[in-house]
Protein backbone atom coordinates (compact mmCIF):
# COMPACT_ATOMS: atom_id res chain seq x y z
CA UNK A 1 0.00 0.00 0.00
CA UNK A 2 2.90 2.34 0.81
CA UNK A 3 4.47 1.75 -2.63
CA UNK A 4 1.16 2.41 -4.40
CA UNK A 5 0.76 5.65 -2.46
CA UNK A 6 4.23 6.77 -3.57
CA UNK A 7 3.46 5.92 -7.21
CA UNK A 8 0.18 7.85 -7.14
CA UNK A 9 1.47 10.79 -5.07
CA UNK A 10 3.05 12.80 -7.90
CA UNK A 11 0.16 12.65 -10.43
CA UNK A 12 -2.34 13.34 -7.64
CA UNK A 13 -0.33 16.37 -6.48
CA UNK A 14 -0.15 17.62 -10.07
CA UNK A 15 -3.92 17.21 -10.44
CA UNK A 16 -4.55 19.06 -7.16
CA UNK A 17 -2.24 21.83 -8.34
CA UNK A 18 -4.09 22.26 -11.64
CA UNK A 19 -7.47 22.27 -9.89
CA UNK A 20 -6.15 24.84 -7.42
CA UNK A 21 -5.00 27.12 -10.25
CA UNK A 22 -8.43 26.85 -11.90
CA UNK A 23 -10.07 27.83 -8.61
CA UNK A 24 -7.88 30.92 -8.32
CA UNK A 25 -8.54 31.86 -11.94
CA UNK A 26 -12.28 31.52 -11.36
CA UNK A 27 -12.01 33.67 -8.24
CA UNK A 28 -10.02 36.39 -9.98
CA UNK A 29 -12.00 36.78 -13.16
CA UNK A 30 -15.40 37.78 -11.71
CA UNK A 31 -13.58 40.25 -9.46
CA UNK A 32 -11.43 41.85 -12.11
CA UNK A 33 -13.87 41.90 -15.00
CA UNK A 34 -15.42 44.92 -13.28
CA UNK A 35 -12.29 47.02 -13.68
CA UNK A 36 -9.38 47.49 -16.02
CA UNK A 37 -6.88 44.68 -15.50
CA UNK A 38 -4.70 42.15 -17.25
CA UNK A 39 -4.42 38.56 -16.06
CA UNK A 40 -1.67 36.14 -17.14
CA UNK A 41 -2.01 32.46 -16.24
CA UNK A 42 0.75 29.83 -16.35
CA UNK A 43 3.53 32.10 -17.58
CA UNK A 44 6.79 30.25 -18.30
CA UNK A 45 9.92 32.40 -18.45
CA UNK A 46 13.62 31.68 -18.82
CA UNK A 47 16.35 33.67 -17.08
CA UNK A 48 19.81 34.55 -18.38
CA UNK A 49 21.23 31.43 -16.67
CA UNK A 50 18.91 29.16 -18.65
CA UNK A 51 16.67 28.37 -15.66
CA UNK A 52 12.95 28.15 -16.34
CA UNK A 53 10.28 29.63 -14.06
CA UNK A 54 6.60 28.67 -14.17
CA UNK A 55 4.43 31.36 -12.61
CA UNK A 56 0.84 30.43 -11.76
CA UNK A 57 -0.78 33.87 -12.10
CA UNK A 58 0.21 37.48 -12.60
CA UNK A 59 -2.44 40.11 -11.84
CA UNK A 60 -1.80 43.60 -13.20
CA UNK A 61 -4.25 46.11 -11.76
CA UNK A 62 -4.46 49.81 -11.05
CA UNK A 63 -3.31 49.19 -7.47
CA UNK A 64 -0.29 47.06 -8.37
CA UNK A 65 1.29 43.95 -9.84
CA UNK A 66 0.68 40.67 -8.01
CA UNK A 67 2.75 37.53 -8.54
CA UNK A 68 0.50 34.75 -7.28
CA UNK A 69 1.64 31.27 -6.28
CA UNK A 70 -1.15 28.75 -5.77
CA UNK A 71 -0.85 25.86 -3.32
CA UNK A 72 -3.32 23.08 -2.53
CA UNK A 73 -1.93 21.65 0.70
CA UNK A 74 -4.54 19.58 2.55
CA UNK A 75 -3.33 19.57 6.15
CA UNK A 76 -2.63 22.11 8.87
CA UNK A 77 0.33 24.32 8.00
CA UNK A 78 3.03 25.71 10.27
CA UNK A 79 5.94 27.92 9.27
CA UNK A 80 7.19 31.44 8.72
CA UNK A 81 8.48 33.68 5.94
CA UNK A 82 12.14 32.74 6.27
CA UNK A 83 12.31 28.98 6.83
CA UNK A 84 13.27 26.76 3.90
CA UNK A 85 10.35 24.43 4.61
CA UNK A 86 6.91 24.49 6.18
CA UNK A 87 5.39 21.63 8.16
CA UNK A 88 2.14 20.11 6.96
CA UNK A 89 0.23 18.03 9.53
CA UNK A 90 -2.18 15.63 7.89
CA UNK A 91 -3.93 12.80 9.77
CA UNK A 92 -1.47 13.19 12.67
CA UNK A 93 1.50 12.75 10.34
CA UNK A 94 4.02 15.52 9.64
CA UNK A 95 5.43 16.32 6.22
CA UNK A 96 8.00 18.88 5.11
CA UNK A 97 6.93 21.04 2.15
CA UNK A 98 8.99 23.69 0.38
CA UNK A 99 8.29 27.23 1.53
CA UNK A 100 6.33 28.74 -1.41
CA UNK A 101 7.34 32.26 -0.37
CA UNK A 102 10.93 31.52 -1.37
CA UNK A 103 9.79 30.04 -4.67
CA UNK A 104 7.76 33.16 -5.39
CA UNK A 105 10.69 35.43 -4.51
CA UNK A 106 12.66 33.83 -7.33
CA UNK A 107 9.78 34.53 -9.71
CA UNK A 108 9.64 38.14 -8.56
CA UNK A 109 13.40 38.55 -8.95
CA UNK A 110 13.08 37.58 -12.64
CA UNK A 111 9.99 39.73 -13.20
CA UNK A 112 11.81 42.74 -11.77
CA UNK A 113 14.68 42.22 -14.21
CA UNK A 114 12.29 41.95 -17.16
CA UNK A 115 10.50 45.15 -16.10
CA UNK A 116 13.82 46.97 -15.43
CA UNK A 117 13.08 47.31 -11.69
CA UNK A 118 10.54 50.00 -12.50
CA UNK A 119 7.63 48.64 -10.45
CA UNK A 120 7.00 47.06 -7.08
CA UNK A 121 5.84 43.46 -7.53
CA UNK A 122 3.78 42.00 -4.70
CA UNK A 123 3.99 38.38 -3.61
CA UNK A 124 0.75 36.55 -2.84
CA UNK A 125 0.50 32.91 -1.79
CA UNK A 126 -3.03 31.53 -2.15
CA UNK A 127 -4.04 28.40 -0.22
CA UNK A 128 -6.95 26.88 -2.11
CA UNK A 129 -8.04 24.68 0.81
CA UNK A 130 -8.38 27.72 3.07
CA UNK A 131 -5.92 26.43 5.70
CA UNK A 132 -3.82 29.53 6.33
CA UNK A 133 -5.04 30.12 9.90
CA UNK A 134 -1.80 28.97 11.57
CA UNK A 135 0.41 31.06 9.27
CA UNK A 136 0.66 34.60 10.54
CA UNK A 137 1.82 36.06 7.22
CA UNK A 138 -0.37 38.77 5.74
CA UNK A 139 0.24 37.91 2.08
CA UNK A 140 -0.42 34.19 2.55
CA UNK A 141 -4.18 34.18 2.07
CA UNK A 142 -7.03 31.73 1.88
CA UNK A 143 -8.81 31.44 -1.46
CA UNK A 144 -11.98 32.72 0.22
CA UNK A 145 -10.15 35.90 1.25
CA UNK A 146 -8.36 36.60 -2.03
CA UNK A 147 -10.99 39.03 -3.30
CA UNK A 148 -10.90 41.11 -0.12
CA UNK A 149 -7.11 41.08 0.03
CA UNK A 150 -6.69 42.40 -3.51
CA UNK A 151 -9.45 44.98 -3.13
CA UNK A 152 -8.02 46.39 0.08
CA UNK A 153 -4.34 46.29 -0.92
CA UNK A 154 -2.78 49.73 -0.88
CA UNK A 155 0.90 50.62 -1.00
CA UNK A 156 0.21 53.95 -2.75
CA UNK A 157 0.84 52.42 -6.18
CA UNK A 158 -1.32 53.58 -9.06
CA UNK A 159 -0.79 52.12 -12.52
CA UNK A 160 -2.36 53.93 -15.45
CA UNK A 161 -4.33 51.97 -18.03
CA UNK A 162 -1.45 52.45 -20.48
CA UNK A 163 1.07 51.08 -17.96
CA UNK A 164 -1.09 48.02 -17.34
CA UNK A 165 -1.16 47.21 -21.05
CA UNK A 166 2.58 47.82 -21.47
CA UNK A 167 3.48 45.59 -18.51
CA UNK A 168 1.17 42.86 -19.79
CA UNK A 169 2.66 42.93 -23.31
CA UNK A 170 6.25 43.07 -22.02
CA UNK A 171 5.75 39.93 -19.93
CA UNK A 172 3.91 38.03 -22.66
CA UNK A 173 6.73 38.85 -25.10
CA UNK A 174 9.08 36.89 -22.80
CA UNK A 175 6.85 33.82 -22.60
CA UNK A 176 8.39 30.55 -23.78
CA UNK A 177 6.98 27.12 -24.52
CA UNK A 178 8.46 24.18 -22.66
CA UNK A 179 7.30 20.68 -21.78
CA UNK A 180 6.72 19.69 -18.18
CA UNK A 181 9.47 17.09 -18.56
CA UNK A 182 11.95 19.77 -19.64
CA UNK A 183 10.92 22.02 -16.76
CA UNK A 184 11.41 19.22 -14.21
CA UNK A 185 14.86 18.49 -15.69
CA UNK A 186 15.68 22.18 -15.31
CA UNK A 187 14.54 22.17 -11.66
CA UNK A 188 16.76 19.17 -10.89
CA UNK A 189 19.74 20.95 -12.44
CA UNK A 190 19.01 24.03 -10.32
CA UNK A 191 18.93 21.84 -7.20
CA UNK A 192 22.32 20.37 -8.16
CA UNK A 193 23.75 23.87 -8.57
CA UNK A 194 22.42 24.79 -5.13
CA UNK A 195 24.39 21.91 -3.62
CA UNK A 196 27.46 23.16 -5.50
CA UNK A 197 27.13 26.56 -3.85
CA UNK A 198 25.59 28.37 -6.84
CA UNK A 199 22.71 30.78 -6.18
CA UNK A 200 19.56 29.43 -7.90
CA UNK A 201 18.25 32.95 -8.33
CA UNK A 202 21.09 34.88 -9.95
CA UNK A 203 23.95 32.42 -10.45
CA UNK A 204 26.20 34.09 -7.88
CA UNK A 205 28.24 32.29 -5.23
CA UNK A 206 26.61 31.23 -1.97
CA UNK A 207 28.48 32.29 1.16
CA UNK A 208 27.94 31.95 4.92
CA UNK A 209 26.72 35.16 6.54
CA UNK A 210 25.98 36.30 10.08
CA UNK A 211 22.43 37.39 10.80
CA UNK A 212 20.22 38.45 13.66
CA UNK A 213 19.35 34.84 14.43
CA UNK A 214 22.75 33.31 13.68
CA UNK A 215 24.63 32.14 10.62
CA UNK A 216 22.87 31.48 7.32
CA UNK A 217 23.68 30.97 3.65
CA UNK A 218 23.24 34.01 1.42
CA UNK A 219 24.13 35.20 -2.07
CA UNK A 220 27.40 37.03 -2.68
CA UNK A 221 25.46 39.48 -4.87
CA UNK A 222 23.49 40.85 -1.89
CA UNK A 223 21.70 43.30 -1.72
CA UNK A 224 20.81 43.02 -5.42
CA UNK A 225 20.02 39.35 -4.86
CA UNK A 226 18.48 38.49 -1.49
CA UNK A 227 18.42 34.71 -1.75
CA UNK A 228 18.92 33.03 1.64
CA UNK A 229 18.96 29.48 2.93
CA UNK A 230 19.34 27.93 6.36
CA UNK A 231 22.51 26.00 7.05
CA UNK A 232 21.75 22.29 7.03
CA UNK A 233 22.44 20.56 10.32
Amino acid sequence: MGLLRKILKKPLNNLRGKIGELKVNKKLNPLLLKENHKLINNLTLIDDKGHTHQIDHIEIRNNGIFCIETKSYSGLLFGDEYSDNWTEVFYKKKYQVKNPIKQNKSHIYLLNKILNYKYNINSVIVLTNNNAKNLNINYVVNLNNLKGYLNSFNDNTYLTDEEIINIYNTLLDKKISITNKEHIKNIKETQKNLKRGICPRCGGSLVIRDGKYGKFIGCSNYPKCQFTKKIDN
